[in-house]
């Protein structure tokens, strides 16, 4: 309880410790029970989901545990794409065709829209709102009727600024180390997204804004939460640690090559999504990169390769499927459990505080 803050009052929890809303898979029920029951803040990632199966997912964590949990849905504006879809769908047949996949699959479902996913969490018991990669103004009326926290994460001191006049309760500030989307408001460069390290981005944000700040990005363990809470972070969110869980939807090949990851690895993607993401290359990326990397912008670009990281996920393999990391992976402990995971950064954090007193 040493490094308990007013942020964990206001959500709720014994310790300062925030499960990044990672959509695609890696926060089942499971993980993010198990993060809330260990007394974190379990976080759903719900973008790219159905009402039906968000709803499921909510409904068999709640079962798993009375503790808070959160939800998270993006926020972001489309990007341009510089090819055609028959021109996307030429330039990756080859690719189809040597995995014997059909050279024009049929898209998945249409996901439940922002609005739609925190309704539906609201309802389902969701204790605190978290957005990604826009503004959260439009949602911050759903949080409020509800009497519910909104925590927004931003990249950058300015977007920082408009997510706490927007009425978000808490910015989330996402170092540039971070794995997965940048939380850029605007990106008009995708390939060079407007990043700040993690301890430059920080206190810079805590100054900015009258609300709680969360650190993220290439936070792995207790050290680094130490680190956030002296650069006046009141919590720290953490996503390539609990990639590693027991509980994580991870494959184990995607957990294989994290661990195996060097510091340098990770780097900014575009052609995995249609906006810019922080992950390690793999076998789709370097066929893309192969054909002049067609783009159909994001949101387009996720859907029409879902085929393909379906086909990766079910040989048990990650040369497809979206291999997210943040830059300090090698820190993770591949399969440890997710309650586990929460007792050990506390108990690591409690030895830095007491090593530094001393």
């Amino acid at each position: 309880m040493s490094l308990h803050t007013s942020l964990c009052d206001l959500l709720g929890i014994r310790h300062p410790i925030i499960l990044a809303g990672m959509a695609g898979g890696p926060t089942t029920p499971e993980l993010v029970a198990a993060v809330s029951a260990a007394g974190g803040l379990g976080n759903f990632g719900l973008a790219g989901m159905t009402l039906d199966a968000a709803r499921d997912a909510m409904r068999r964590a709640r079962a798993l545990t009375d503790a808070p949990i959160a939800v998270n849905v993006l926020l972001p504006e489309p990007t341009p794409p510089n090819v055609t879809e028959d021109e996307h769908r030429a330039a990756l047949a080859p690719v189809r065709e040597r995995l014997g996949l059909p050279v024009d699959p049929p898209l998945p479902p249409l996901d439940g829209t922002p609005a739609d996913l925190i309704a539906m969490a609201i309802e389902e018991g969701a204790a605190v709102i978290t957005t990604g990669l826009g503004d959260p103004a439009p949602v911050v009326p759903l949080a409020r009727a509800a009497g519910l926290p909104l925590l927004a994460m931003v990249a950058t001191v300015a977007d920082a600024r408009t997510a706490a006049a927007s009425g978000a309760d808490g910015i989330i500030a996402q170092g540039g180390e971070a794995g997965g989307h940048r939380s850029n408001f605007a990106v008009p460069d995708p390939e060079h997204p407007d990043m700040v390290g993690t301890v430059a981005l920080v206190p810079q944000v805590v100054d900015a804004v009258d609300v709680p700040v969360i650190a993220t990005g290439g936070i792995m363990d207790g050290r680094g939460l130490v680190a956030a809470l002296a650069l006046g972070a009141q919590a720290a969110q953490f996503g390539t640690r609990f990639l590693f869980a027991a509980e994580s939807g991870a494959n184990p090949a995607y957990r294989a090559r994290l661990a195996a990851a060097a510091d340098t690895d990770a780097r900014i993607i575009t052609g995995l999504s249609g906006r810019p993401a922080r992950g390690l290359p793999n076998a789709l990326t370097d066929e893309l990169g192969a054909v002049g990397n067609p783009n159909l912008g994001y949101p387009e670009q996720g859907r029409a390769l879902a085929d393909l990281r379906r086909d990766s996920a079910a040989r048990g393999v990650a040369d497809r499927v979206s291999t997210w990391s943040g830059q300090a992976a090698s820190l993770g402990v591949v399969d440890q459990p997710a309650a586990e995971i929460v007792t050990e950064i506390m108990s690591q954090a409690d030895a830095v505080v007491e090593r530094l007193n001393r």
